[in-house]
């Protein structure tokens, strides 16, 4: 049969399945246990799988033909990592030709043996670490002893997603969110100060309007005073005006950033790549305003990302206040230039970095370093002068 079925259904659904995991988005530390895994037992592919009740999720996936790894996965009932997650213990085949497991991956990959680990995420069995042969592979006891092994590595990092970037996640966005606040308390004085400019001129203005009215009836000495008098009230009336202009540019300064305060604050599974860029720009503005800004173009390549807006815009946000600080530390004053970038499966921020030393770029790296390490859909890379933030993209629009 080329499907079967050997799995225990839950419709209720399982919270071993966390967002961390379920993320498209390479992992590092992942690849390079499959690929030790390949090596150390000779086999040409080899999988961390997640199975579900409908598929098989290839997490991390190495050899694969390229049909497969394009489509990280299967349907579950082709797959013989069910029969790990189903028993919860190490399955094996050392021939699948004719055995009663499911065919298809026989039949069309050519696929012959088959040695799988369970794994294991917030104690539940959620999939396999496995290799696969497209020649019959009798299995020897230290090439299961080395994958288990590797299996334990596995778990380390499924843990690690699971937990360690949650534990971080509420002093990030503090972090991210703070110099918003900051902008927000100086956002206020200038408006007070602002108002009662406007309030003086108004009551000027009030008091050269009863004097033009006396000069109108004959009750004012002289044509020289009234002409000082109009004088006055057009001073009087541009102070009133500058004053509006002013109030106004500072309400929008504060509606910005209350609005980026409001992504960072409100949960958001998917979001627009512009909606984080955006929203990390006026996260930073009260330290990169301090260079001249940020220059960033209208974002054509906008694609939804499976990064939550909070964390997506703190991390933005974040990196572009180092580069800031970096800036001032320099004594360079330019704006930052962020442009969009399509590379695939990812979205990327492209941040410019020019005028900054190697120390600085380090220091920004080794930051982002702590805050991205632990999530799966944010990723960095470091490209000539500019550093590129990598979002997973959903594949499918929610």
């Amino acid at each position: 049969m080329d499907k079967i079925s050997h799995f225990n259904s839950s419709r209720g659904g399982n919270p071993a399945f966390t967002r961390e995991l379920l993320a498209e988005a390479e992992d590092d530390q992942l690849t390079r246990i499959v690929e030790e895994a390949a090596r150390e037992l000779k086999s040409p592919i080899a999988l961390v799988t997640l199975v579900m009740e409908q598929v098989q999720f290839f997490k991390a996936h190495y050899g694969l033909p390229q049909e497969l790894a394009s489509a990280r996965g299967t349907d579950r009932d082709v797959s013989f990592c069910q029969f790990v997650v189903n028993s919860g213990q190490p399955f094996e085949l050392s021939d699948a030709k004719g055995q009663e497991v499911p065919q298809q991956m026989v039949d069309e990959y050519g696929i012959r043996a088959y040695l799988g680990i369970p794994i294991l995420s917030n104690g539940t069995v959620v999939g396999s670490l496995c290799v696969l042969d497209t020649k019959p592979h009798d299995f020897s006891e230290s090439e299961r002893i080395n994958l288990k092994k590797l299996a334990d590595l596995v778990n380390e990092r499924l843990a690690e997603l699971n937990g360690k970037r949650k534990e971080s996640r509420t002093s990030l966005i503090g972090r991210a969110a703070f110099p918003a606040v900051e902008e927000l308390h100086e956002t206020l004085p200038p408006i007070r100060q602002r108002l009662s400019v406007a309030h003086v001129a108004t009551r000027e203005l009030s008091t050269f309007l009863r004097i033009s009215e006396m000069a109108l009836y004959g009750k004012l000495p002289s044509k020289e005073e009234l002409r000082e008098t109009l004088k006055k009230a057009r001073e009087a009336l541009e102070r009133c005006e500058d004053s509006l202009y002013d109030i106004e540019v500072s309400v929008e300064d504060a509606e910005d950033s209350i609005e980026a305060l409001e992504h960072v604050f409100h949960p958001s599974s998917t979001t627009l790549l512009s909606e984080i860029a955006v929203s990390g720009r006026e996260l930073a503005r009260h330290i990169t305003r301090g260079t001249g800004g940020v220059l960033m173009p209208d974002i054509q390549f906008d694609p939804f990302i499976s990064t939550p807006r909070a964390l997506g815009a703190s991390i933005v946000a974040i990196t572009l206040s180092l580069v800031g600080t970096g800036l001032q530390k320099a004594g360079k004053h330019h704006k930052i230039k962020v442009e969009a970038e399509d590379l695939g499966s990812n979205a990327a921020l492209v941040i410019n970095c020019e005028d900054l030393t190697e120390a600085s770029l380090g220091e920004i790296i080794r930051e982002l370093k702590v805050h991205t390490d632990e999530d799966p859909t944010i990723s960095y890379r470091l490209a000539g002068n500019s550093i590129k933030l990598l979002f997973s993209v959903v594949t499918t629009r929610p």
